[in-house]
């Protein structure tokens, strides 16, 4: 269950589905929210308030504090608030995650730097809100990416709680492999969930002719159409890359999803 889930806000998301959707997901598992905001402002700017307008980034800050006090008490919620005047504003979210079951980040043009680094390095699953999404949180439709590695399998145990309470599951494979489709059905059937398994050829001169990055477009892009031809409300996968000299570099499935989803996407690295 996600008993606390940490949830980085903007002056944007008061003005967006974001946090509607974060208070349904806490109601539905008897959790909280602990909101992170970080002003940045450094220890230079604090000491010129003649050069830098300090409280017009106070005042921006207190405005979220009371969108997020008010749509806690409408939802009967419990709530922390956590404010920071810093420029690492990755650091802040990953402490707090220590302490989460999820942490919710809105997927905005302006958020990729700060949500690619919380996803390869956060301790909790990441789930990346679409700024235009109107979902309620209930994800009764759920599409699993399924892949035979780390990242995929902790994102399926991670979304667990998510996928006891869907009433359709789609789990998408790339590739025929009859061993991988026995261990699924299997592990499922442990778990109680009932659930189709697609397992979707990739197209062949891709395979043969195309570079890892094309190959991984065309499996995002594949991803992405079948999302929408199962009507799904949530894409659950594994988040993949690494770190290269101090900046998130992700692979091209994980980089076409997360740029180009219209729905909620959770995912584990």
């Amino acid at each position: 269950m996600f008993r606390n889930i940490v949830v980085l806000l903007d002056d944007e998301v008061i003005n967006s589905n974001f946090l509607n959707l974060a208070t349904n997901i806490a109601k539905t598992s008897e959790g909280s929210i602990s909101g992170v905001y970080v002003s940045p402002l450094t220890r230079t700017m604090l000491s010129m308030p003649e050069a830098v307008d300090v409280e017009s980034f106070r005042e921006k800050a207190q405005t979220v504090h009371d969108k997020l006090q008010s749509t806690l008490k409408l939802a009967g919620l419990k709530g922390v608030w956590f404010y920071a005047e810093c420029r690492d504003v990755v650091a802040e979210v990953l402490r707090h995650g220590l302490y989460a079951d999820l942490i919710m980040i809105s997927c905005a043009d302006g958020n990729y730097k700060t949500m690619d680094k919380v996803l390869l390095a956060a301790s909790s699953p990441t789930m990346l809100i679409p700024f235009s999404n109107n979902s309620n949180g209930s994800f009764k439709r759920i599409l699993v990416a399924w892949k035979n590695t780390r990242e995929s399998a902790r994102a399926f145990h991670d979304s667990l709680p998510l996928l006891h309470k869907a009433t359709d599951i789609r789990i998408v494979t790339f590739g025929e492999n009859d061993y991988e489709k026995q261990s699924l059905t299997r592990y499922l059937k442990m778990h109680g969930i009932n659930a189709v398994i697609d397992q979707h050829p990739i197209d062949k001169k891709i395979q043969e002719y195309g570079q890892p990055m094309e190959i991984d477009k065309s499996i995002g892009n594949k991803l992405l159409l079948l999302s929408k031809e199962y009507d799904s409300e949530l894409i659950v996968m594994g988040a993949f890359g690494h770190s290269r000299l101090g900046d998130a570099v992700l692979s091209g499935v994980t980089l076409e999803i997360s740029r180009n989803t219209k729905i909620p996407v959770m995912m584990s690295h």
